[in-house]
């Protein structure tokens, strides 16, 4: 049987790189590195910066609906250390678990202390998923990783115990969209890294373009046989007046290597024999404008970060009636993220419970602060349409509920004049 061996080409053009970039850049092995990279960029880090500024909402562990008064005590306990914890206080453990949105992943190692007569936590210390050389998972349960040292150039030193291993029961890793594709979570800035990485390679060549722009050199026109003199004889007459006119464009423009010198005889009809103009003329010769380019993979990297609210009102960034639409989906990703935090937050509050001697059957949730403020106008207004349609009671309970709500003192029914209480 002969074989016959298919030969498919592989055009080069800038899509293509930029699918073989992202296969190397984006592999396990470099993917945080290139994360970093991309930091860098403006757009990406204002971006990140706003989301974590809407996100980072401080937290407390509620009760459970079936709570009993040992577990509630416990609870209490927690949310006091919680509160109280050092080096890594409230503010700097939601930016810890905030990491996830950059690296896919966030790990968290607890750790519990004895506090008048109740284990609380202690601390809740990052540990940064590029230090993890192996994560050991069993049916989808983390049960242990491997861990490398950190990299850094050697200003700090973490004189805490070396560890090598920590077991997984005692770690919590918040994963954003983890999927059979992305185990460990998928970062945000993986899916705007292509629209990343070819307004780098734009910006690149634009950069090349403006260095090498010739619209602003000096081209210096003279006979050849003065040319010749200048090269041959520096004593003549031609040599000393082309040196003198060399020096004035030297000194008129950027040195030496912003003007071009070129021969130019005498010719019939009058033409002059000196001669100073641009290469490029009045128009420059370029003629590529990139601005709208970059402006288009700005946009598409908003939209793959969430935060198109940032563009909007400018130019190709949707119009600020859009803005109630587009900040109730950037409110449910964050309630999203906040969902993801909680339910991987319930294995510290289990291993609280089992510490504690008690039973794990009714582990409570996490409740973050608001995410927007409250409009009091549309609820009031609310409750007022509900009030005049007979479907809710104004009494004394309501009337509390909303005061509540609203943040207002209690009622004191008995300064009240002809009410029965």
């Amino acid at each position: 049987m002969t074989n016959i061996t298919t030969h498919q080409s592989s055009p080069l053009h800038l899509e293509n790189t930029i699918g073989h970039l992202a296969r190397n850049d984006l592999n396990i092995n470099n993917a945080f590195s290139t994360y970093r990279e991309m930091m860098l960029d403006g757009v990406i880090s204002g971006s990140m910066s706003f989301l974590k500024s809407v996100m980072s909402r401080s937290f407390k562990i509620g009760y459970h609906e079936q709570s009993t008064q040992a577990e509630k005590a416990l609870i209490t306990a927690l949310n006091t250390s919680l509160e109280g914890m050092q080096p890594y206080g409230m503010k700097q453990l939601v930016g810890n678990f905030l990491t996830s949105l950059e690296y896919g992943s966030s790990l968290n190692e607890i750790v519990l202390e004895r506090v008048n007569g109740k284990y609380v936590f202690k601390n809740i210390s990052p540990i940064h998923v590029s230090t993890v050389n192996r994560y050991e998972f069993n049916r989808g349960n983390l049960e242990r990783v491997v861990l490398d040292p950190a990299d850094n150039d050697g200003l700090i030193d973490n004189v805490e115990a070396k560890q090598t291993e920590i077991e997984g029961s005692k770690l919590l890793l918040v994963r954003l969209d983890p999927s059979q594709d992305h185990p460990l979570g998928r970062s945000l800035l993986h899916g705007c890294y292509k629209s990343w990485k070819m307004k780098e390679i734009i910006s690149e060549y634009e950069t090349i373009g403006v260095a090498k722009n010739l619209s602003g050199v000096l081209n210096i026109s003279i006979p050849s046989d003065h040319i010749t003199k200048y090269l041959t004889d520096p004593a003549s007459d031609e040599a000393i007046y082309t040196d003198n006119l060399l020096r004035q464009a030297e000194l008129l423009h950027a040195g030496k290597s912003s003007y071009l010198l070129t021969p130019s005889d005498t010719y019939d009809g009058g033409q002059r024999q000196f001669e100073v103009t641009t290469v490029g003329g009045e128009k420059g010769n370029s003629s590529f404008e990139v601005g709208s380019t970059i402006a288009r993979l700005n946009n598409e990297i908003q939209l793959s970060l969430q935060t198109m609210l940032l563009s909007l009102g400018s130019e190709g960034g949707g119009s600020f009636a859009l803005s109630d639409s587009k900040t109730q989906l950037l409110t449910m990703f964050v309630k999203h993220l906040h969902k993801t935090i909680s339910s991987e937050f319930k294995k510290a509050i289990r291993l609280a419970f089992e510490t504690n001697g008690l039973e794990t059957s009714r582990i409570p949730e996490l409740i973050f602060e608001d995410i927007e403020q409250l409009d009091w106008e549309a609820l009031t207004k609310g409750w007022a349409n509900l009030a005049n349609a007979q479907l809710v009671t104004p009494d004394q309970g309501l009337e509390s509920h909303l005061r509540e709500i609203g943040k207002a003192p209690k009622a004191k029914y008995s300064e009240r004049i002809g009410v029965d209480v």
